[in-house]
């Protein structure tokens, strides 16, 4: 009966060391595999972050890039193509356009330069900006040549603010740099009411709408008068 007592015993240890060191293993691999399926998810999570943030800085970029593509990199205002689409997405559609062309602005690229003629181009986006209301549309349709969208409901109100704005452009001279010379410079411009007839044409450029051809055979008055003044019918 001791022998048995004794054996069993023995087989007991001998299974609870077995037992032991199994869980030894179990637990090194255990250890391991936790291990390694923490590096994934942290190299998973850093790739899917990096995926979030390319894929922001891409869209940034992108619309980076359409913004861009709507301003005037001279006068930083809007240019044609930023005009047309703003003016596009006008709702009830009223108002007056306006087409401002800078008098003789040949004349001051062929004698002054084209610097000079930039600087030119600048002061007078900014001046003619100045002169607008937040609300009002102002681009640089190309050249020296600017269009304006206002909201105002009146003619005499249309033709209050198209006579600010050449008052602003000629009222002071433009400082030629390195010199203590002045530059007159005035703009001409040609007004035209927005009416029913331009609703029907929201489809077309603006330099298609009845409005556009209206104001641009009033500059062409404006300026057979003798410039640096508005016209409107």
């Amino acid at each position: 009966m001791k022998k048995i007592s004794l054996y069993l015993s023995a087989a007991f240890l001998s299974h609870s060391c077995w037992a032991d060191n199994e869980w030894r293993v179990i637990a090194t691999h255990a250890t391991a595999m936790g291990i390694v399926l923490f590096v994934n998810l942290v190299f998973f999570s850093i790739l899917y972050m990096s995926s979030i943030i390319k894929g922001k800085l891409q869209r940034t970029s992108l619309e980076k890039q359409v913004l861009d593509a709507q301003f005037d990199f001279l006068t930083k205002m809007l240019n044609r193509r930023g005009f047309e689409r703003r003016f596009s997405e006008k709702k009830n559609l009223q108002g007056y356009l306006m087409i401002v062309d800078i008098d003789d602005f040949k004349f001051i690229n062929d004698n002054y330069g084209h610097d000079i003629g930039d600087l030119i181009l600048r002061e007078v986006a900014a001046r003619l900006r100045s002169a607008l209301r937040e609300e009002d549309l102002v681009a640089r349709f190309g050249g020296e040549e600017f269009v304006i969208y206002t909201s105002l409901a009146t003619k005499h109100s249309a033709l209050e603010l198209s006579q600010r704005l050449v008052s602003a452009v000629g009222r002071d001279g433009y400082s030629l740099p390195a010199t203590d010379k002045q530059l007159s410079v005035t703009v001409s411009i040609g007004v035209a009411v927005i009416d029913g007839s331009i609703l029907s044409t929201r489809e077309q450029e603006v330099t298609q709408t009845p409005a556009y051809k209206i104001a641009d055979n009033n500059l062409y008055k404006a300026k057979n008068l003798g410039k640096n003044r508005a016209v409107m019918n």
